[in-house]
């Protein structure tokens, strides 16, 4: 055992050799008899101890009533209600922005969920890509600007 590793038990466990480990414990009372060191700093350590045996815990008449006796929060709604709270605010102005929003997205994602359910004809193996992925990248990297329709 070094010096730190009994440093932190103590540090950790106290002064008391009841409280260290069970499994450490010999191996401790021994590096003390063998240690000037960790004599002193057991010494040390009584010395904390009694003076934290000391301190009196202040006194805080009433505390338990009024914890007790304080009003509790509102219970939140499920995480439905939540999440539609959201979406739709309760304001007015919250509404004027969310739900034309919202019924706007209504029509892409029918169409995300259509488009992933069926191939309209169009087969992976038919065209040079070899994943739909790498397809719709090159679509978005294209340059429309110039382009005139």
């Amino acid at each position: 055992m070094t010096i730190e590793e009994f440093t932190g038990i103590i540090d950790l466990y106290g002064a008391e050799s009841a409280r260290w480990p069970k499994a450490l414990r010999a191996e401790c009372e021994s590096f003390i008899a063998n240690n000037a060191a960790a004599r002193k700093l057991l010494d040390q350590e009584w010395v904390v101890d009694d003076l934290m045996g000391q301190l009196e815990v202040p006194g805080f008449p009433g505390l338990e009533s009024r914890v007790l006796n304080q009003p509790l929060p509102e219970p939140k709604g499920s995480i439905f209600e939540e999440l539609a709270n959201w979406l739709l605010p309760g304001e007015s102005f919250g509404k004027q922005f969310w739900r034309p929003a919202i019924v706007a997205c209504i029509p892409l994602a029918f169409g995300i969920v259509v488009a992933n359910y069926f191939s309209f004809g169009v087969y992976i193996e038919s065209d040079g890509f070899q994943y739909w992925g790498d397809e719709l990248a090159m679509l978005l990297l294209t340059d429309y600007t110039e382009t005139r329709f």
